[in-house]
């Protein structure tokens, strides 16, 4: 079997603040973004990892980490698009053609697991789509405008969605190439699948998967690495 591996970093990153985007802060010594490549190029069925970035951010990328993105399977760094979608569409354009799963992380996990990718890949294959999954643990209220509470909302069968997301390949471009020029924004890649009428598998997986967004995650980062 051959996985696909589109990793995707092309987002502005605002809640971080500072002058340096997420995917290139360094954790114990190396960025963001190689720590995820490499749970992922040690995984012998992902042929290839295609890196989604900034336009500006490829020639800089190349100039330091060309050789070091080579030998962990990198095979094309390519520009992001204005949406999360547009990206992760670049990124599907680009894949092999007999790829049979594709997968859709988010470059600012650098934590996930090796065996729940693997576990996502197999599930992908065996039902076509499934993501990866923590449940929800925190009591949950619903309010409206004035924040004042309306519902308690029971947290059975509710789940965090995290990445990796992992497709069958016909099923995730078909899918895409339907939305493509939606007006409507995705929060993930799954959610378009469900919208077109697909079912979607969930892979339990734990808190750690964490997606860093504000500098309090690079703390929980490096103390659980």
């Amino acid at each position: 079997m051959k996985v696909s591996a589109v990793l995707v970093g092309a987002g502005i990153g605002l809640r971080m603040g500072g002058p340096v985007k997420k995917p290139y802060l360094y954790i114990q010594g190396k960025p963001i973004f190689l720590h995820t490549i490499e749970r992922f190029s040690c995984i012998d069925t992902v042929t290839e990892i295609i890196l989604v970035i900034g336009e500006t951010e490829i020639k800089p990328l190349r100039e330091q980490w060309q050789h070091t993105l080579e030998s962990l399977n990198v095979k094309k760094i390519i520009a992001g698009g204005k949406r999360r979608q547009d990206s992760v569409y670049h990124g599907l354009c680009q894949i092999e053609a007999d790829a049979e799963v594709v997968l859709i992380h988010d470059v600012v996990r650098p934590l996930v697991r090796k065996e729940h990718i693997e576990a996502v890949i197999a599930k992908a294959q065996e039902s076509h789509a499934a993501i990866l999954a923590a449940p929800v643990k925190a009591t949950i209220k619903e309010t409206g405008n004035d924040l004042l509470i309306k519902r308690t909302v029971p947290r059975k069968g509710l789940w965090m969605a995290q990445t990796p997301q992992g497709f069958e390949r016909n099923l995730i471009l078909k899918v895409f190439d339907q939305f493509k020029n939606s007006d409507t924004e995705f929060t993930d890649d799954a959610e378009m699948v469900e919208k077109a009428g697909y079912p979607v598998c969930v892979i339990p997986g734990t808190d750690e998967n964490i997606k860093i967004t504000t500098p309090e995650d690079i703390r929980l980062a490096e103390a659980l690495l």
